[in-house]
Protein backbone atom coordinates (compact mmCIF):
# COMPACT_ATOMS: atom_id res chain seq x y z
CA UNK A 1 0.00 0.00 0.00
CA UNK A 2 1.21 3.51 -0.81
CA UNK A 3 3.00 5.30 2.02
CA UNK A 4 1.50 8.80 2.35
CA UNK A 5 3.78 11.45 0.91
CA UNK A 6 3.71 15.12 1.88
CA UNK A 7 6.05 17.29 -0.19
CA UNK A 8 6.50 20.81 -1.47
CA UNK A 9 6.24 21.01 -5.27
CA UNK A 10 7.36 23.76 -7.65
CA UNK A 11 5.28 23.71 -10.83
CA UNK A 12 6.52 24.48 -14.36
CA UNK A 13 5.39 27.20 -16.72
CA UNK A 14 4.92 24.65 -19.52
CA UNK A 15 1.74 22.60 -19.26
CA UNK A 16 2.06 18.93 -18.33
CA UNK A 17 -0.41 16.21 -17.47
CA UNK A 18 -0.54 12.81 -15.80
CA UNK A 19 -2.70 10.43 -13.78
CA UNK A 20 -2.25 8.76 -10.40
CA UNK A 21 -3.92 5.38 -10.74
CA UNK A 22 -3.63 4.16 -7.17
CA UNK A 23 -3.92 7.24 -4.98
CA UNK A 24 -5.52 10.63 -4.50
CA UNK A 25 -3.61 13.87 -4.58
CA UNK A 26 -4.40 16.95 -2.52
CA UNK A 27 -2.78 20.15 -3.77
CA UNK A 28 -2.66 23.06 -1.29
CA UNK A 29 -1.51 26.45 -2.57
CA UNK A 30 1.42 28.10 -0.82
CA UNK A 31 2.82 30.88 -3.03
CA UNK A 32 1.74 31.97 -6.48
CA UNK A 33 -1.01 30.15 -8.35
CA UNK A 34 -1.42 26.79 -10.04
CA UNK A 35 -3.75 26.36 -13.02
CA UNK A 36 -5.34 22.92 -13.09
CA UNK A 37 -7.70 21.14 -15.43
CA UNK A 38 -9.37 18.11 -13.91
CA UNK A 39 -12.83 16.59 -13.54
CA UNK A 40 -13.80 18.28 -16.81
CA UNK A 41 -13.19 21.87 -15.71
CA UNK A 42 -10.48 24.38 -15.03
CA UNK A 43 -9.47 25.58 -11.59
CA UNK A 44 -6.97 27.93 -9.98
CA UNK A 45 -5.27 26.87 -6.75
CA UNK A 46 -3.82 29.53 -4.48
CA UNK A 47 -3.17 29.89 -0.74
CA UNK A 48 -6.91 29.83 0.04
CA UNK A 49 -7.76 26.60 -1.76
CA UNK A 50 -7.08 22.89 -2.09
CA UNK A 51 -7.63 20.76 -5.18
CA UNK A 52 -8.61 17.15 -4.49
CA UNK A 53 -7.71 14.93 -7.44
CA UNK A 54 -9.28 11.48 -7.29
CA UNK A 55 -7.44 8.26 -8.26
CA UNK A 56 -7.36 7.77 -12.02
CA UNK A 57 -8.33 11.40 -12.73
CA UNK A 58 -6.24 12.76 -15.59
CA UNK A 59 -5.13 16.31 -14.77
CA UNK A 60 -3.20 19.02 -16.55
CA UNK A 61 -1.22 21.62 -14.64
CA UNK A 62 0.97 24.67 -15.11
CA UNK A 63 1.99 27.75 -13.13
CA UNK A 64 2.59 31.11 -14.77
CA UNK A 65 4.24 32.55 -11.64
CA UNK A 66 6.41 29.69 -10.38
CA UNK A 67 3.77 28.54 -7.94
CA UNK A 68 4.65 26.43 -4.92
CA UNK A 69 2.20 23.96 -3.41
CA UNK A 70 2.08 21.53 -0.54
CA UNK A 71 1.10 18.19 -2.07
CA UNK A 72 -0.29 15.18 -0.23
CA UNK A 73 -0.37 11.81 -2.01
CA UNK A 74 -2.51 9.29 -0.14
CA UNK A 75 -4.71 6.31 -0.98
CA UNK A 76 -8.41 6.70 -0.09
CA UNK A 77 -8.29 3.72 2.29
CA UNK A 78 -4.82 4.46 3.69
CA UNK A 79 -4.83 4.33 7.53
CA UNK A 80 -3.06 7.36 8.93
CA UNK A 81 -1.42 7.58 12.31
CA UNK A 82 -3.53 9.51 14.80
CA UNK A 83 -6.51 9.90 12.44
CA UNK A 84 -9.43 8.40 14.35
CA UNK A 85 -12.24 9.51 12.07
CA UNK A 86 -14.19 6.86 10.16
CA UNK A 87 -12.58 5.42 7.05
CA UNK A 88 -15.80 6.05 5.10
CA UNK A 89 -15.45 9.80 5.65
CA UNK A 90 -11.87 9.71 4.44
CA UNK A 91 -12.79 7.64 1.38
CA UNK A 92 -15.64 10.00 0.40
CA UNK A 93 -13.31 12.98 0.67
CA UNK A 94 -10.48 11.44 -1.34
CA UNK A 95 -12.54 9.78 -4.07
CA UNK A 96 -14.42 12.95 -5.07
CA UNK A 97 -12.60 15.39 -7.33
CA UNK A 98 -13.18 18.92 -6.08
CA UNK A 99 -11.76 22.39 -5.59
CA UNK A 100 -12.45 23.52 -2.04
CA UNK A 101 -11.98 26.81 -0.25
CA UNK A 102 -9.91 26.73 2.91
CA UNK A 103 -10.78 28.57 6.10
CA UNK A 104 -8.15 30.99 7.43
CA UNK A 105 -7.29 28.41 10.10
CA UNK A 106 -6.76 25.71 7.49
CA UNK A 107 -4.60 28.00 5.34
CA UNK A 108 -2.48 28.78 8.41
CA UNK A 109 -2.10 25.06 9.11
CA UNK A 110 -0.92 24.42 5.54
CA UNK A 111 1.74 27.13 5.78
CA UNK A 112 2.92 25.87 9.18
CA UNK A 113 3.20 22.28 7.95
CA UNK A 114 5.07 23.34 4.82
CA UNK A 115 7.62 25.14 6.97
CA UNK A 116 7.81 22.21 9.39
CA UNK A 117 8.41 19.43 6.87
CA UNK A 118 10.99 21.50 4.99
CA UNK A 119 13.02 21.45 8.19
CA UNK A 120 11.97 18.05 9.55
CA UNK A 121 10.88 15.71 6.70
CA UNK A 122 10.29 12.88 9.16
CA UNK A 123 7.15 14.61 10.41
CA UNK A 124 5.43 14.43 7.01
CA UNK A 125 3.18 11.47 7.97
CA UNK A 126 1.94 13.24 11.09
CA UNK A 127 1.36 16.34 8.96
CA UNK A 128 -0.74 14.33 6.50
CA UNK A 129 -2.98 13.20 9.36
CA UNK A 130 -3.42 16.78 10.55
CA UNK A 131 -4.39 17.98 7.08
CA UNK A 132 -7.00 15.29 6.56
CA UNK A 133 -8.41 15.77 10.05
CA UNK A 134 -8.75 19.48 9.36
CA UNK A 135 -10.58 18.91 6.07
CA UNK A 136 -12.91 16.29 7.55
CA UNK A 137 -13.76 18.12 10.76
CA UNK A 138 -13.72 21.74 9.61
CA UNK A 139 -15.48 22.15 6.25
CA UNK A 140 -14.54 25.41 4.62
CA UNK A 141 -17.04 28.21 4.79
CA UNK A 142 -18.64 29.50 1.59
CA UNK A 143 -20.58 32.55 0.59
CA UNK A 144 -17.69 34.82 -0.35
CA UNK A 145 -19.53 36.07 -3.43
CA UNK A 146 -22.59 38.36 -3.12
CA UNK A 147 -24.78 36.17 -5.30
CA UNK A 148 -27.96 38.20 -4.81
CA UNK A 149 -26.19 41.41 -5.84
CA UNK A 150 -24.63 39.72 -8.86
CA UNK A 151 -27.98 38.29 -9.98
CA UNK A 152 -29.68 41.66 -9.52
CA UNK A 153 -27.01 43.40 -11.59
CA UNK A 154 -27.30 40.83 -14.38
CA UNK A 155 -31.08 41.15 -14.48
CA UNK A 156 -30.89 44.96 -14.54
CA UNK A 157 -28.37 44.98 -17.40
CA UNK A 158 -29.24 41.74 -19.19
CA UNK A 159 -29.85 43.48 -22.53
CA UNK A 160 -26.40 45.10 -22.40
CA UNK A 161 -22.87 43.81 -22.76
CA UNK A 162 -21.72 42.63 -19.31
CA UNK A 163 -18.04 41.93 -18.74
CA UNK A 164 -16.18 40.03 -16.05
CA UNK A 165 -14.83 43.38 -14.89
CA UNK A 166 -18.40 44.64 -14.41
CA UNK A 167 -19.21 41.65 -12.21
CA UNK A 168 -15.95 42.06 -10.32
CA UNK A 169 -16.91 45.64 -9.42
CA UNK A 170 -20.23 44.38 -8.04
CA UNK A 171 -18.37 41.77 -5.97
CA UNK A 172 -15.71 44.32 -4.87
CA UNK A 173 -12.79 42.20 -6.04
CA UNK A 174 -10.42 41.86 -8.98
CA UNK A 175 -11.43 39.92 -12.12
CA UNK A 176 -8.88 37.21 -11.35
CA UNK A 177 -10.19 36.84 -7.79
CA UNK A 178 -13.75 36.75 -9.13
CA UNK A 179 -12.86 33.88 -11.47
CA UNK A 180 -11.24 32.06 -8.56
CA UNK A 181 -14.26 32.35 -6.27
CA UNK A 182 -16.69 31.43 -9.06
CA UNK A 183 -14.74 28.21 -9.60
CA UNK A 184 -14.78 27.47 -5.88
CA UNK A 185 -18.39 28.33 -5.10
CA UNK A 186 -20.27 27.68 -8.34
CA UNK A 187 -17.97 25.33 -10.24
CA UNK A 188 -17.98 27.50 -13.35
CA UNK A 189 -16.52 30.68 -14.79
CA UNK A 190 -18.23 34.10 -14.48
CA UNK A 191 -18.86 34.00 -18.23
CA UNK A 192 -20.63 30.63 -17.99
CA UNK A 193 -22.68 31.85 -15.02
CA UNK A 194 -23.71 34.97 -16.95
CA UNK A 195 -24.69 32.91 -19.99
CA UNK A 196 -26.90 30.59 -17.94
CA UNK A 197 -28.56 33.54 -16.17
CA UNK A 198 -29.33 35.16 -19.55
CA UNK A 199 -30.81 31.94 -20.89
CA UNK A 200 -32.83 31.31 -17.74
CA UNK A 201 -34.34 34.79 -18.01
CA UNK A 202 -34.97 34.21 -21.71
CA UNK A 203 -36.85 31.02 -21.00
CA UNK A 204 -39.01 32.79 -18.43
CA UNK A 205 -39.87 35.50 -20.97
CA UNK A 206 -40.73 32.93 -23.62
CA UNK A 207 -42.88 30.84 -21.32
CA UNK A 208 -44.75 33.71 -19.67
CA UNK A 209 -45.16 36.18 -22.53
CA UNK A 210 -45.99 36.49 -26.21
CA UNK A 211 -43.08 38.58 -27.45
CA UNK A 212 -41.42 37.36 -30.67
CA UNK A 213 -38.36 35.20 -30.22
CA UNK A 214 -36.18 37.87 -31.87
CA UNK A 215 -37.28 40.45 -29.28
CA UNK A 216 -36.64 38.04 -26.40
CA UNK A 217 -33.18 37.39 -27.79
CA UNK A 218 -32.47 41.13 -27.96
CA UNK A 219 -33.82 41.75 -24.46
CA UNK A 220 -31.45 39.09 -23.12
CA UNK A 221 -28.35 40.50 -24.75
CA UNK A 222 -28.18 38.51 -28.00
CA UNK A 223 -27.67 40.51 -31.18
CA UNK A 224 -28.13 37.46 -33.41
CA UNK A 225 -31.34 35.43 -33.20
CA UNK A 226 -29.56 32.39 -34.62
CA UNK A 227 -26.82 32.61 -31.97
CA UNK A 228 -29.52 32.91 -29.32
CA UNK A 229 -31.39 29.88 -30.65
CA UNK A 230 -28.20 27.83 -30.74
CA UNK A 231 -27.21 28.80 -27.18
CA UNK A 232 -30.77 28.21 -25.94
CA UNK A 233 -30.95 24.72 -27.43
CA UNK A 234 -27.51 23.83 -26.08
CA UNK A 235 -28.61 24.89 -22.59
CA UNK A 236 -32.17 23.52 -22.48
CA UNK A 237 -32.21 20.79 -25.12
CA UNK A 238 -35.00 22.38 -27.16
CA UNK A 239 -35.52 25.41 -29.36
CA UNK A 240 -36.99 28.70 -28.06
CA UNK A 241 -40.24 28.08 -29.93
CA UNK A 242 -40.47 24.53 -28.61
CA UNK A 243 -39.98 25.82 -25.06
CA UNK A 244 -42.84 28.27 -25.53
CA UNK A 245 -45.10 25.59 -27.00
CA UNK A 246 -44.23 23.19 -24.18
CA UNK A 247 -45.13 25.82 -21.58
CA UNK A 248 -48.42 26.52 -23.36
CA UNK A 249 -49.29 22.82 -23.33
CA UNK A 250 -48.67 22.64 -19.58
CA UNK A 251 -51.01 25.57 -18.95
CA UNK A 252 -53.88 23.97 -20.87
Amino acid sequence: MLTPRLNIHHYPIAAASHTHADHSQLVFGLHGTLDLEFAGRGACVDSAAVAIIAPGEDHTFLSRDNGRCLVLDVAPHQPLEGLVLGSDQQRRLLESAALRALSPQQSSLVCSLADLISRQPGLATAGASLLLASLLQQPASSGRLPRAALDAYIEAHVAEKITVSDLARVAHCSPSRLRHWFALEFGCSPTDYLRVRRLRLARQLLERGREPVALVAERCGYISQSAFAQAFKHQWGLSPRAARQQAGTRRQ
